[in-house]
């Protein structure tokens, strides 16, 4: 018998699959061999172009081979782009690089294996790749792609990085959807809020900044799922069983604690609970002088790991807690702005601002501060708490000063990617940025909701819901971001959805204001004019100030028809600015005229946020009282002023 002639080489594999053939078969077989064969015709001709070559047809795939990752994701991209036409065939594709053994008869190897693994967590119309492909595409400007994480793979021995090609025309799985199928979320860790017991009851900034840094130190362990910090901290002060905080958390085990300073001591105890049945796998108490408090942060998350190392692995000797700073005056600052900054109020950001450059007066090179002054100020721009030119170029210098000192945090890129958005309106380097912080960190929630900001910005908001659910995913209980989901749900027209999510949120918390703004502005668009009315009216509660509610009562009296009750609450707002003349309320005024009908005076506001650089005027393509007036040229101009997309022409 002659012997094969096996060849062993390093090549690109593609598998590409269509979906729901056998189904189709059955129900209508002359269509599925009609959509097989145009498959293979586009397939046989794409491939070609890219310099591959098809080694298998298995009924409705193809098995082809690459020397170059950049042909195999070019042809697939080309590939999906030409079968999304009529008739479409809904095709999903995977790519691998790495050994195969090829011979007269086909190839063979893991590189196959992970491959056809790797196509099978795609959808319709999807590309999906392995962490070795995207290592050799990254750099290539023309591609985008959007990251997974690690994911379990079945029959293969070690985890693999999850990419999708993102560019325009293909279809994105959620995470959601890829975690329930490889199971991905069984070593998992809820850091709970660190209990203040100091006698000084103000250090609880202190606390909390403790459970920030152990959750922060966690994340980098592979393989294992931490909930966000904005997850947990809906649980502070609260006294529910830790069974049923794993079950709405969704992890396997909890780490709770506290810390209690006194002068230069600090006792911080902590102990590791199993969800499951409420048992303790470890606790422990450190005691420690403040110069050591990196150190104890350091071990806490190193014994997490080590009683969790069972379920994966890591690298034993690395340290998981990296201090940016030296300094503990540095650091206490940094806490204490922190601390603030998670209020997410005007005055509490204000605040913040103090302490982080305090930080920074103290250690000249704390990247965390800078980012931290870099997304303060961003905040202030974009709600017109601070002239705009001020605030973004403060966000820009402090962001890139962040990204100088330390180019591998996500939170730095993220930042400078706000700064894009909402200053230089420079929506492709904004859509960078945005993209290499969630490929530094998947599992960053803010990351997560930037990103589906930036969608809302140009218009996508197919593209904008499937990050919001992504930013859910990872934190089921933060506030913002499923206050961002249930207003992705209301452009989306999926207004009972939205409905839905707000009311959840109002149940979480009662005060959360944003909430019944956001249910106002969903009944006035289902036309339910007297239930919206009732939303404002307990937004107005939650606000201080003498001038409050004008823009939504105005807004909301405009459309009703009652013109001399939009005009009284027109000078409610008049007076607002008056008062406070640092305020941009620009976007205020002009969503009142909208609702009058009062085009002219609608786009002179308009075009003074422009003007102005106020942030939040890059959302006017998401506003339904600014975008019914998108046919007029004013419209138009003030789009292409600011460089973004006319909504109506968005396919």
């Amino acid at each position: 018998m002659p012997e094969k002639n096996n060849l062993r080489l390093l090549a690109a594999i593609m598998f590409a699959d269509m979906v729901g053939y056998t189904r189709l078969m059955q129900e209508d077989e002359q269509k599925a061999k009609d959509l097989r064969d145009r498959q293979r015709e586009v397939i046989d001709g794409c491939i070609l172009k890219h310099r591959g070559q098809v080694m298998q047809y298995y009924g409705d795939g193809t098995l082809s081979m690459f020397g170059s990752a950049l042909d195999a994701v070019n042809c697939a991209k080309e590939i999906q782009l030409l079968l999304a036409k009529t008739p479409k065939v809904p095709l999903r594709i995977g790519i691998h690089i790495g050994d195969v053994v090829y011979d007269d008869e086909g190839i063979y190897g893991d590189a196959v294996n992970i491959a056809a693994r790797v196509q099978s967590l795609g959808i319709p119309g999807s590309i999906m790749i392995s962490g070795k492909v995207f290592d050799e595409v990254k750099n290539h400007p023309g591609i985008k792609v959007q990251p997974f994480g690690e994911h379990d793979l079945k029959n293969v021995f070690n985890p693999v990085s999850i990419f999708a090609v993102a560019n325009k025309g293909l279809e994105v799985p959620e995470q959601a959807y890829i975690q329930d199928i490889t199971g991905s979320n069984k070593n998992s860790v809820a850091v709970l809020p660190f209990v203040n017991f100091s006698p000084d009851p103000q250090n609880e900034y202190f606390s909390d900044g403790i459970t920030e840094e152990i959750i922060n130190s966690l994340v980098k362990v592979k393989g294992l799922q931490v909930a966000s910090r904005t997850s947990v901290f809906s649980f502070k002060n609260t006294q529910k069983d830790i069974r049923e905080i794993g079950r709405e958390l969704n992890v396997a085990t909890v780490l709770e604690g506290s810390v209690r300073q006194a002068g230069n001591r600090v006792r911080v105890t902590a102990q590791l609970i199993k969800t499951e049945d409420g048992f303790h796998i470890w606790s422990e108490n450190f005691d420690r002088e403040m110069k050591d408090i990196f150190g104890v942060q350091d071990e806490i998350a190193q014994k997490i790991a080590d009683k969790l190392e069972a379920n994966f692995t890591f690298d034993t000797d690395r340290k998981l807690y990296e201090a940016s700073t030296n300094s503990i005056v540095a650091y206490n600052a940094y806490l204490q702005g922190l601390y603030y900054w998670n209020k997410r109020t005007p005055e509490s950001v204000y605040k913040a601002i103090e302490f982080y450059e305090e930080a920074i007066q103290k250690c000249k090179t704390y990247t965390n501060a800078f980012s931290g002054l870099a997304n303060a100020y961003s905040f202030l721009g974009v709600i017109g708490h601070m002239q705009g030119k001020e605030a973004f170029s403060k966000a820009e210098k402090y962001s890139l000063k962040a990204i100088e000192l330390n180019n591998s945090r996500a939170d730095s890129f993220i930042a400078l990617g706000y700064v894009n958005m909402f200053y230089h309106w420079d929506f492709d380097a904004a859509d960078s940025n945005l993209r290499k912080g969630i490929t530094l960190e998947p599992e960053n929630e803010e990351g997560r909701a930037a990103f589906s900001l930036y969608n809302r910005i140009i218009g996508r908001f197919d593209k904008m819901l499937v990050q919001a659910k992504a930013a859910v995913k990872i934190a089921p209980l933060s506030l913002p971001a499923l206050n961002d989901l249930a207003r992705s749900h209301a452009l989306m027209k999926n207004y009972k959805e939205a409905l839905k999510i707000y009311d959840k949120i109002i149940d979480l918390d009662p005060n959360y204001r944003a909430a019944y703004e956001g249910k106002a502005y969903t009944y006035i668009e289902m036309e339910k004019f007297d239930k919206a009315e009732v939303q404002i009216k307990k937004y107005i509660k939650q606000i201080k100030g003498q001038y409050k509610g004008g823009t939504q009562l105005g807004y909301l009296a405009a459309i009703m028809g009652d013109k001399k009750e939009a005009r009284k609450n027109l000078k409610l707002v008049e007076k607002r600015q008056r008062e406070q003349p640092d305020l941009n309320l620009s976007l205020d005024f002009a969503v009142i005229y909208a609702g009058l009908g009062e085009k002219s005076e609608m786009f002179k506001h308009l075009n003074n946020a422009v003007d102005e650089k106020l942030g939040a005027v890059v959302f006017i393509n998401s506003i339904p009282a600014i975008t019914k007036y998108n046919d007029d040229p004013r419209y138009i101009e003030l789009l292409e002023r600011i460089g973004l997309p006319n909504k109506s022409l968005i396919s």
